[in-house]
Parts: C-alpha cells; sequence; structure tokens
C-alpha cells in the first residue's frame, strides 16, 4: 500500500513528513540508494514541501518517490558545486531582510528576487524589525523594488512587538498567506524563525540575535522546516523557514539567465544588438542604454553587474 506525504524537514537522507491526511511519520528513509523522480545534478533529493510516495513495509514506511515538483526554491551550494534546493511547491517566496541588526544588503535581497523570478515563483519582501530607523537608502532600494511590483510588509515580531503592542504589517501577511506555501529566506539574524513563531506561536523554534562585533546573525536555524498552522483561521497556512546565510549564490546559471530575472532589464534585452549580450561592455546594449537614460535604476544595476562578474569570474 503506498500513499502521498509532503516533506517537512530531513537531514542526511532522514525525513520527517506528514501526510495528507495529517499523520506525522519521523525519521522515514528513501526506499534503495538512487529516489526515482530525482536527478544526479541535483545536491539534495528533497526538500521542505517536497510531495513524496512512501510505501508501508514491515518495520515502518519507506520513500518510494519524489514526485513532479510544482517549482523549487533553490541557491548554488559551493561545497558540492551543484544547486541546492531549500523549498518546493511554495506559493510565494518571502525575502526577509531587516533595516539594521544585521545590516540591510540590497544584492543579497535582489539575489532571492532574481531566483524567484528565473523560478517563476510569486516573490515579496519582508522588512522585520521594522520598529528601528531605516536608513534613506533602504528606502530608496525599497521604493525601486515597490515600483517594480514587489509586494513589502513591515513587520514586528518576538521580543520587539510585545514591547511595544504593536506587529506592523504581521496581521496583513498573516491574512495573505492564509492556505497558502509560504518560504522564508533571508540573511542570519534578520528574524525569520521570530516571524514563524509569532504566526505559528506552537512552532517554538529557535531564535538568537546578532553578533555586535561583527553586524551579523547567529545561525539558529540549521536546516529547513516546514510547519504548519493549526489555527482555523489560517487555512492551513505552511510557512517554510530556512537556515539564514550570509551569502545567496546563483553560479548555477550565465549571466543572460540572470538579466532575465531582473524585472527592470525584460523591456530592454530583446534589443540587444550583441547574441548572449552579458550587458557589463557590449556596443548597442539595450540595457546599458537604458541605465544611461534613467529607465534602469543605478542600484539595481549596479547589483547585477556584481552578480554577473562573479559569474564570469567564477566559470573562467
Amino acid at each position: 500500500m503506498s500513499l502521498s506525504a509532503i516533506v517537512m524537514w530531513g537531514a542526511n537522507n532522514i525525513y520527517n513528513l506528514r501526510t495528507l491526511e495529517g499523520r506525522i511519520c519521523e525519521n522515514v528513509r528513501i526506499k534503495g540508494k538512487v529516489l526515482p523522480g530525482t536527478d544526479i545534478s541535483e545536491a539534495n533529493p528533497l526538500a521542505p514541501g517536497d510531495l513524496v510516495t512512501l510505501v508501508e513495509e514491515e518495520g515502518g514506511v519507506r520513500i518510494l518517490e519524489r514526485q513532479e515538483r510544482r517549482n523549487v526554491v533553490h541557491r548554488w551550494n559551493r561545497k558540492r558545486r551543484k544547486m541546492q534546493a531549500i523549498a518546493a511547491n511554495v506559493d510565494t517566496v518571502f525575502v526577509v531582510a531587516a533595516p539594521e541588526d544585521p545590516p540591510y544588503r540590497p544584492n543579497f535581497v535582489d539575489r532571492v528576487l532574481v531566483m524567484a523570478e528565473l523560478a517563476g515563483i510569486p516573490a515579496a519582501v519582508i522588512l522585520n524589525k521594522a520598529d528601528k530607523a531605516v536608513p534613506p537608502e533602504v528606502e530608496r532600494h525599497l521604493s525601486i523594488l515597490g515600483d517594480l511590483g514587489y509586494p513589502l510588509y513591515r513587520t514586528i515580531a518576538g521580543e520587539a512587538a510585545r514591547r511595544i503592542h504593536h506587529e506592523g504589517d504581521l496581521p496583513a501577511f498573516r491574512k495573505d498567506t492564509a492556505r497558502a506555501v509560504s518560504v522564508l529566506v533571508g540573511r542570519s539574524g534578520v528574524g525569520k524563525s521570530s516571524l514563524v513563531n509569532s504566526l505559528i506561536p506552537e512552532a517554538n523554534l529557535a531564535t538568537g540575535d546578532t553578533s555586535t562585533k561583527y553586524q551579523r546573525g547567529r545561525h539558529t536555524t540549521t536546516l529547513a522546516k516546514q510547519v504548519v498552522s493549526l489555527d482555523s483561521r489560517a487555512g492551513g497556512a505552511m510557512y517554510i523557514d530556512t537556515p539564514g546565510v550570509r551569502e545567496f549564490d546563483l553560479l548555477g546559471y550565465d549571466c543572460s539567465e540572470i538579466a532575465a530575472g531582473y524585472r527592470d532589464f525584460l523591456p530592454f534585452l530583446p534589443h540587444c544588438r550583441m547574441p548572449g549580450c552579458t550587458h557589463l561592455h557590449e556596443p548597442d546594449c539595450s540595457v546599458l542604454k537604458a541605465l544611461a537614460e534613467g529607465a534602469i535604476a543605478r542600484e539595481r544595476y549596479d547589483s547585477y553587474q556584481r552578480l554577473a562578474m562573479n559569474i564570469l569570474e567564477e566559470n573562467r
């Protein structure tokens, strides 16, 4: 007898799953050495949100195959030199940042949004710790993203929300993510786990602060986890809390693919004269022309340039 289940979290090819009927299956292993439905080019066969087929065996259940994915959220794993899935079958990617503690990194935010665009997944921005002062350059970047159509939530969670008795846009975020699968991606220390705990108190995820000396978050989430709201008002909302990272690499793409992940570049890409234009130095590049005319924000182009140069350097 076989049944379907959703991956909640896992490590070392041992997974905790939730069947479609709500039954929790712990410490489930893959049947065999290679999981059907996966590819050797992948750094990991399963991620939170994956739908799998289970088979009942004497002594428990085994994962028989990974079912076809609707989409996948991934980043480049430098150690394995492969794309690593961090979530699958999601409705929205939320890139979580903070105005400070740790500092806002526009390049990080842009890279997560580019990944979502290339995966065909709707994306939005969460500025957590919104009780803090927001530097003008952060407001400028958020304004650029807003003009490009990315929704913005300014949230306050955890102790800060309890102290000032205000959650910012968290109630709106809770309403907008009801009955959906949402993945939170961000640097260490921006408060992803605190957000999930505010949304689903029973999740009780570990939280931490940032290093004052290095202005970096301390890792408290060590692997991606999916948690499900039991509150009937949330309609079974699912949130995938991913481990905080300091960099978000997209080295598995080339420059042409990366450029297509910048919404503001899209109207100009078909008009470059040179085939395979990198939009860095080629003559008659429509992206560079749009930049010079102010149709593309300098901050966004600088973000692309840094990422493109990183890819070209890595592929030498």
